[in-house]
This record gives structure tokens, C-alpha cells and sequence, in this order.
């Protein structure tokens, strides 16, 4: 890639060579607000967006224009955490550039005092950068455990006309703020790329030897760190080694309803969070995960419109012991309140302990096949579903953690401890549509 500017001095343009993966010359050729790029390690995203913002300010600064180009971590306690040492090396690397820019230990500015370079952790300093003026250029690097609260208090603060903010990051969590912003609904104004080693013409001998060596050894963190995955917690998951291998044989992919078959629902109920449906079908020893519904904040009524909107014939709902509880406000269980819903047949998962609901999930997921974006946040859940870390002692404890992952790992537990492939529903399954929904 080649970029061209006018100097205020002569009228001729200067070209500079400059090394750029060609995923990302679409990003920077465009005129978009926010750029940014995502995925694995070796993937030169970092490399090439501190090049590019000294090619930016150095655009800038021949153009007449005066401010700041603000380099962002979300944690930063001095210098040595921050881009500064990356953004020297680029410039160092193109002599146009060199000319331009004065470096310093600890300052990056330009010679015509036109541009300047400021670096800061988000953690510490989100509330000072709102005083800052003039702010060409926002670039947030490892941008992935930045909070929206971060977000929402920097974004209004780059408030220079044609001003831009850059976004780098490795994906680890899809309930991750700058997932959800940045990649699942992107800004309109936005140019954003995926980049992994494979994307990077100078991926280093040194790194692929690692990456390979990664492959062979760590075969459960290869794809989060070289393709740019989300991280599952490999040591301390319950279902880790099930899911790797059901990705690994294909199980994961496109699975229809078939309407022959009953349908079976398992479900956690939430009391105040998320309530979480799977939606089952078994063909002899096979057992098909077709559907994952997810929902809070709403009442038992807005489930049953759920399951009847979706079509399917229903043979089973099997549901929590708990659910018999009744309410103190109604004087009713949610039992009893699903069947006046015409959730039924319903089966009451026995109440066995976590653990050997564990093994009971355990014991049926390699005969499990998922649809894979019906089923796309249940994979997640059971994916990411993991022992509670112990921080004090550094050891994983023996109970789950409680967290967003829970609830669609519970409800498939439920599926393992209450479904009998031999008990009179599965005899000669009950095709029969939900009726009396509130």
C-alpha cells in the first residue's frame, strides 16, 4: 500500500511505501469513523494499526491540522504497558515518517509541533479523558475487556471534526462490550476486519513453529489463540473435552426438525434472571439438539407463546424439581401455572446433585448432534459453563460458577437427569399441539 499526501511547502505528492496485509487496506482506504480489526495472534493487526496512526497524523499534520492522537489500553500503569515502543518501531521503519516525527523515551511528537502523541489506561483515566481537547485520533488496543461503560463515556469524547476511533482486539468472550459494539452490531459508520496469521504475509518462522507446536500440545487453546476463537475455559469447564469433540466429528453443523419425531424441552427456570429452553429430538441412540430459546425478565406466559409460535409437536417438557414451589404472591406453583398454559406432558427432573447431573450430561453429549445457529448461544453456554476459580488459593473449586453460561448448561443437566428413552412418552410419543395459551 501506497499512500500519498500534498506538503503546504511543494505542491508534489509524497508516497510511502508501506507494509499492510491486504485485509486491512480496505479499512484504511475507507472514510469510515471507526476502524478496526480482530482475531488471533501473528495476525500484524497491532503492528499495522500503529504504523498507520503515524501515517494518519503525519496526513494530518501536512494538511494544517493540529491535535492529539490518543493510544488506549484498558490497563496501563506507565508507558511500558502501552503501544508507545510498537508505534517507534513503525516509524522507525519508514524514513518520510522518521523526518517527521521527533521520538523521545517516553513522547512521540511531530517537528512542526503539529501532532502529538498521548497514551493512557482506560481503567484509571476514563473520567479525565473528557477534558481532553482536540483528540485527532482514539486508539483502543487490546480492546476486548473494555466495559460499555468505557465505551459510551469515550466515544462522544472524540468529538473533533473527521475525527477517527481505531479498535484492535483478540476476541475472547461474546458477552464481551466491544463484541457486542463493535462486531455483532457494528456502528453504520464502521470498517472492520477479521485477521488471523494466515492473513499476514511476514507471519515470523519463530511464531509458526510456536503456533504449531500449540497445535499438537495445546490442541484445546489453538483455535482462541492463532484463529481468533473465543476462549472456552479449557482446565476448569465441565463439558470442554465433549464439546471439542463434537466440533471435531461434525456434530456441530445443521440439524433439522424432523416433524415424525416429538419434540422434548428441558428447562431452567430463572427467578429473577434468565429462564433457558432446549428444544430435543432422539432417533434411536441419537439424540438432536434442533432449537435454544433464552429469555428474562418475563413471565411463564411469554414461554408458552414461545413454544407454540415455533411449530414443533411436543412429546415432553421436562422441568426442574423446583418448579412444584408454590409462589407466595399467586399460592400457585409454576407447575401448576405451565399446565394451565398447556405446557404437558411434563416430566420432574429427579433431584440428584449437581455433580451427577454433570456426568449424566456428560455421559450423553457424544451421542449429541446441534444445530448449530439455532442452537448458537445453548454451544456457548456449554462451552463456557466452568468451575469457580478460587483466586486466594489459585485452585478451581468443586461447585459451578453462577454466571450467564449456567442457566443453558442447567436446562440441557435437566435433559440428561429427567429424559428415560424407554418411559411411556417415548413408548409411542404424544404429537400434540399447545393449547390454552394465555
Amino acid at each position: 500500500m501506497s499512500t500519498k499526501t500534498k506538503t503546504e511547502e511543494e505542491p508534489k505528492e509524497i508516497a510511502l511505501p508501506l507494509k499492510i496485509p491486504d485485509k486491512l487496506i480496505p479499512v484504511f482506504e475507507s472514510n469510515s469513523r471507526i476502524k478496526g480489526a480482530f482475531g488471533g495472534r501473528g495476525s500484524a493487526k497491532t503492528r499495522t494499526f500503529a504504523l498507520m496512526t503515524a501515517v494518519r497524523g503525519w496526513q494530518w499534520g501536512r494538511a494544517g491540522k493540529q491535535g492529539q492522537i490518543l493510544c488506549l489500553r484498558e490497563f496501563m500503569n506507565s508507558l511500558e504497558d502501552s503501544s508507545l515502543e510498537e508505534i517507534k518501531a513503525a516509524i522507525r521503519d519508514v524514513p518520510a515518517l522518521m523526518d517527521y516525527y521527533e521520538i523521545g523515551e517516553k513522547f512521540i511528537r511531530s517537528r512542526d509541533g503539529r501532532i502529538s502523541y498521548t497514551f493512557a489506561g482506560l481503567r484509571r483515566n476514563i473520567d479525565s479523558l473528557k477534558s481532553k481537547s482536540r483528540i485527532l485520533l482514539a486508539w483502543v488496543d487490546e480492546a476486548e475487556s473494555v466495559s460499555e461503560t468505557a465505551w459510551m463515556k469515550l466515544m462522544p469524547t472524540v468529538r473533533e471534526e473527521d475525527s477517527e476511533v481505531w479498535v484492535t482486539w483478540n476476541p475472547e468472550s461474546k458477552e464481551s462490550a466491544t463484541h457486542k459494539r463493535f462486531r455483532e452490531n457494528p456502528p453504520d459508520d464502521a470498517a472492520i476486519a477479521e485477521l488471523n496469521f494466515r492473513d499476514n504475509p511476514w507471519f515470523p518462522k519463530v511464531l509458526n513453529r510456536e503456533r504449531l507446536e500449540d497445535k499438537v500440545k495445546r490442541p484445546e487453546m489453538y483455535d482462541f489463540v492463532w484463529n481468533g476463537d473465543f476462549l472456552t475455559h479449557s482446565e476448569g469447564a465441565y463439558y470442554a473435552v465433549e464439546m471439542r469433540d463434537a466440533k471435531a466429528s461434525g456434530r456441530i453443523g445443521f440439524v433439522p426438525y424432523e416433524p415424525s419425531l416429538g419434540v422434548i424441552t428441558s428447562w431452567d427456570l430463572g427467578i429473577g434472571d434468565s429462564t433457558s429452553i432446549w428444544f430435543w429430538q432422539v432417533s434411536g441412540v441419537e439424540i438432536r439438539a434442533i432449537d435454544y430459546y433464552e429469555g428474562s425478565g418475563v413471565g411463564l406466559d411469554h414461554y408458552a407463546r414461545v413454544l407454540q409460535d415455533k411449530g414443533y409437536i411436543y412429546s415432553e417438557h421436562i422441568l426442574p424439581h423446583d418448579v412444584r414451589v408454590k409462589e407466595l404472591g399467586t399460592g400457585k406453583s409454576r407447575l401448576e401455572t405451565l399446565d394451565n398454559l398447556g405446557i404437558r406432558p411434563v416430566t420432574i427432573a429427579a433431584q440428584l446433585g449437581v455433580d451427577d447431573g454433570i456426568q449424566a450430561l456428560r455421559s450423553i453429549l457424544p451421542r449429541v448432534w446441534f444445530n448449530a445457529e439455532a442452537c448458537e448461544r445453548g454451544i456457548d453456554c456449554l462451552r463456557q459453563y466452568h468451575r469457580e476459580w478460587n483466586e486466594t488459593n489459585k485452585a478451581w473449586q468443586g461447585r459451578p460458577k453462577h454466571d450467564w453460561a449456567s442457566h443453558g448448561a442447567d436446562a440441557a443437566r435437566y435433559f440428561a437427569v429427567g429424559f428415560s428413552p424407554v418411559s411411556q412418552a417415548w413408548g409411542e410419543p404424544i404429537k400434540r399441539r399447545m393449547k390454552g395459551v394465555a
